[in-house]
């Protein structure tokens, strides 16, 4: 049998064991919130325009379209981040330990209905650090400037033709004080048209 020295320095050892375990960077104690996106785009599909039509649509006669003030934008839209305690026994918002950096992103886009994919898939770097047991609001660019000027978005401009999209998001970041990879998902509906908008009517259709 063991002697009571014997026994209390055992369950002293195994104490040790599991605190050593507990930090372990491989453990949950790296994640302990569940960092989520809580909306993009206020909750609404967003329209790209593929080109945009300037302060006016026609020219005095308001007969002739108006070119010569058309001009290409890319387009960023806000993204809300949530960072919520995963587990109750770890107390985040004491420090850093439970705050997350969002480092970047990765968007793919499907066409719906056999249209074409309408921007080639792409990566964003960012940095956006959402504390513990709190939500953030940042911005990711959503259509590249250089999408605009190739098929199939340059064939669009000046006509009815209309692809209808879903983005599907990847993000990329780490807890602070950590080295490990998380990912997280997200979609949004994106359509892409040439609506003949003004600058004015674009601001009020996307905000």
């Amino acid at each position: 049998m063991f002697g009571k020295s014997k026994v209390v320095m055992l369950a002293f050892a195994l104490l040790l064991a599991a605190v050593i375990l507990g930090c372990s960077e491989d453990s949950n104690y790296d994640q302990r919130t569940v960092v989520y996106v809580g909306g993009i785009n206020g909750d609404k599909p967003f329209l790209c325009d593929v080109l945009s039509q300037g302060d006016s649509l026609y020219m005095p006669d308001m007969v002739t379209y108006k070119t010569s003030d058309d001009f290409i934008t890319e387009d960023w839209v806000e993204v809300v981040f949530y960072n919520k305690p995963y587990s109750t026994v770890i107390e985040p918002g004491t420090g850093s330990l439970g705050d997350f950096l969002v480092t970047g992103y990765d968007v793919e886009f499907i066409p719906l209905g056999g249209a074409s994919i309408p921007v080639a898939s792409f990566s964003g770097s960012t940095s956006i650090l959402v504390p513990a047991s709190e939500s953030v609001t940042g911005s990711i660019l959503m259509v590249p400037f250089s999408a605009k000027n190739i098929d199939p978005l340059n064939s669009m401009k000046y006509s009815p033709l209309e692809i209808m999209s879903r983005a599907h998001i990847t993000f990329h970041g780490h807890y602070v004080q950590t080295t490990t990879d998380v990912e997280f998902t997200a979609d949004l509906t994106v359509n892409f048209a040439d609506p003949l908008l003004t600058t004015n009517d674009q601001n009020q259709q996307n905000p």
